[in-house]
């Protein structure tokens, strides 16, 4: 029964690809254009064989400027090696420190950091308590959402060289979470319309859209990276990129989507795992009819996720049972699940009477739903078309819209349903805080929750790591009562390289984490 309506669900992919818009990368992040301290106009040529030079192929956004606290460029200058945080997340997703030495609590509202010593910037400066404030100042400065991990009225006290504290107004239990967060990775007031950083390789040319470049930096304090440059390239299109691979003008792609992945020569090697992306729906609580819970619940309830991987992301990646995904290693509450029959009952008690026409009608009204997607993740889309397949089963009428800019369109609330996806950190304060609580950074079904606003209140202020998790499985708990959105899948991380070429790659299910010292190329 599954494989008929997998193989009904891909078939209607296809016929819904024709309409569909074929760009598979994500909007470009804010920011301004390079200046004049940015070399180049056009990529340079493909580099000599024996070069040291690692190239990168994307079809996802690079920086927008060399600015570390513009946009989202402080993610990509992790993702690349330029930038670094005073926390990390291993690849097993461990809180561990980075640039920090170790993060002590003294007081529910003060933390002592203690920086790690003989670090150096990119422009030759040391890594000093006095530059990790003023990075801090700087990210607050320049980044809206900083305030949501470090409050923008912490106060920071310099004790001496290596030594400061952050004072916040009110007990953070996730403060040395945040200290990983990419929006306060640590950088210095640009030069030449560059950040000095501290990472084990440092930028030295933009093209906006089309190439980002780096070069070993000598006096990393970890010792000499296995690379001496680093050119990353946007190349939109999917299948041009594994052309590219293939060729050898490539050496590695990022973020291979399943369908592109399988088509590569055995010669191409491939590491899989489920990441910490969370593809969900998010349900506009203040329009109907995702204002009943019934509805809610029922249309939860008719999504069959392990089809809806099958269908679009040829199985690979992890179905989605909460709001946490299971590559996090959190204890997971089973919130949400597949039961068609079930949905089928609650709209009938709720009074929506199936139509003539197989779609259902309460007091007059038909049970349509508008679901917005976007172009961002090529995946994304395709869930949506499946997902109003799954939905017709049961009695809803649903659309399906593809929008340039999800964000623009979703803050303005104007909306029944739409995709969306977060990558998400192992802080199980973070997806509630940003999702389901008054003022979330991603809260834009406007979903409220006493219960979930006290939880996220005790979750903020506690530190104790079994605390914390049970917290978190109180909030499944909720989730699973309430419904507040649809969670999805989590998408498989797919890497791909020349087998033999590419050395001392390290997977993580965190996406911030591509490139390391370690990798290199073989001789």
């Amino acid at each position: 029964m599954r494989a008929s309506l997998v193989f009904a669900l891909c078939a209607a992919l296809l016929l819904s690809a024709c309409g569909a818009p074929a760009a598979p990368s994500s909007p470009a992040a804010p920011g301004d254009s390079p200046t004049a301290a940015v070399p180049t106009n056009q990529p340079s040529a493909a580099p000599s064989a024996g070069s040291g030079e690692l190239r990168i192929g994307t079809g996802l956004s690079i920086p927008a400027s060399l600015i570390a606290s513009e946009g989202q460029n402080g993610f990509n200058m992790i993702t690349y090696g330029a930038g670094e945080t005073l926390m990390r997340l291993t690849p097993e997703q461990e809180l561990v420190p980075w640039l920090a030495e170790s993060v002590e609590r003294a007081d529910p509202t003060t933390w002592e950091v203690t920086l790690r010593p003989g670090v150096t910037f990119h422009d030759g400066t040391p890594l000093t308590a006095r530059a990790v404030a003023n990075s801090f100042a700087s990210s607050w400065a320049g980044l809206p959402n900083a305030g949501s991990f470090v409050p923008t009225d912490t106060r920071i006290l310099v004790r001496d060289e290596l030594h400061l504290a952050f004072i916040t107004p009110e007990p953070l239990g996730n403060f040395r979470y945040s200290l990983a967060n990419w929006n306060f990775v640590i950088h210095k007031a640009p030069v030449n319309s560059i950040s000095p950083m501290t990472g084990p390789y440092r930028p030295v040319s933009l093209v906006v859209d089309q190439e980002f470049v780096l070069e070993r930096f000598a006096d990393y304090w970890g010792g000499a990276a296995g690379l001496e440059r680093i050119r990353v390239l946007r190349l939109p299109d999917a299948n041009a990129r594994a052309l590219a691979l293939q060729s050898g003008d490539l050496d590695m792609l990022t973020n291979v989507a399943p369908e592109i992945a399988r088509g590569l020569p055995l010669e191409i090697a491939q590491v899989s795992l489920p990441g910490t992306r969370l593809h969900h729906i998010i349900l506009n609580h203040t329009r109907a009819p995702f204002d009943e819970r019934a509805v809610r619940e029922a249309a939860s309830l008719a999504i069959d996720r392990e089809a809806l991987l099958l269908a679009t992301l040829d199985g690979q990646g992890e179905v989605a049972v909460s709001l946490y995904p299971a590559s996090l290693g959190l204890p997971l509450v089973q919130a949400q699940r597949y039961d068609p029959e079930q949905a089928r009952a609650l709209l009938d008690e709720a009074g929506w009477v199936p139509g003539a026409d197989g779609v259902r009608v309460k007091d007059g009204q038909r049970l349509e739903v508008l679901l917005y997607s976007y172009p961002g993740r090529p995946e994304i889309t395709q869930m949506a078309v499946v997902i109003q397949a799954m939905l017709g089963e049961v009695g809803f009428a649903v659309a399906v819209e593809e929008v340039a800019d999800v964000v623009e369109m979703a803050e303005g609330g104007d909306f029944q349903a739409t995709m969306f996806s977060v990558g998400v950190q192992s802080d199980p304060l973070y997806m509630p805080a940003l999702t389901l609580t008054e003022g979330g950074a991603f809260n834009y079904g406007g979903y409220w929750s006493a219960p979930i606003e006290a939880l996220v209140a005790q979750l903020r202020a506690e530190d104790d790591p079994a605390a914390r998790a049970e917290l978190a499985r109180q909030v499944q708990e909720v989730v699973r009562t309430d419904t507040p959105n649809i969670y999805l899948a989590t998408p498989p991380l797919i890497t791909a390289f020349r087998q033999g070429h590419v050395v001392g790659f390290t997977p993580n299910p965190n996406d911030l984490y591509l490139v390391t010292p370690e990798l290199g190329l073989s001789q």
